[in-house]
């Protein structure tokens, strides 16, 4: 009888020690090497409109006209406000986009959208030395008018 005893409580030490050695090895080291979730911005949209950009261009020996509305998306209010008060200088350098490209490629979506990345490079790089963060989400093209 004393041999079934001492059989069970080694078994039972094996098994605790078991589970405790699992627990410690498997559980805490898919925790501990985990990387916490990314935090989800929750702050609402911001959209600045930037007023009407009209470019002309010399296709084949007729003047044609393109109108480019865009947008800027951000969710920080210093930001937007930035982009309010500098309205003339981003339609100034967005009117020099335009020009420096070909009218194909304006027309083309891909061209588009090269366009955009154009535009959201531009105003990040006028803004990135401020006294303060700037952040632009994105920049959209909200009014396009060929003529």
């Amino acid at each position: 009888m004393n041999k079934f005893i001492i059989a069970g409580i080694v078994t039972v030490v094996l098994l605790v020690g078991g589970a405790a050695a699992y627990y410690f090895l498997v559980v805490n080291a898919e925790t501990d090497g985990a990387e916490a979730a990314p935090k989800v911005d929750d702050r609402a949209f911001i959209y600045v409109e930037i007023p009407p950009v009209v470019a002309n261009f010399d296709v084949k020996g007729k003047m044609r006209y393109v109108q480019i509305t865009a947008s800027l998306q951000t969710r920080d209010t210093d930001s937007s406000q930035t982009i309010k008060d500098n309205i003339p200088l981003i339609q100034s350098d967005v009117l020099m986009l335009m020009q420096s490209a070909e009218f194909d490629d304006l027309n083309a979506a891909d061209g588009k959208k090269q366009f955009i990345k154009q535009i959201e490079d531009s105003v990040n790089n006028m803004f990135k030395d401020g006294p303060k963060p700037f952040e632009i989400e994105r920049a959209m093209i909200t009014g396009f008018v060929i003529q």
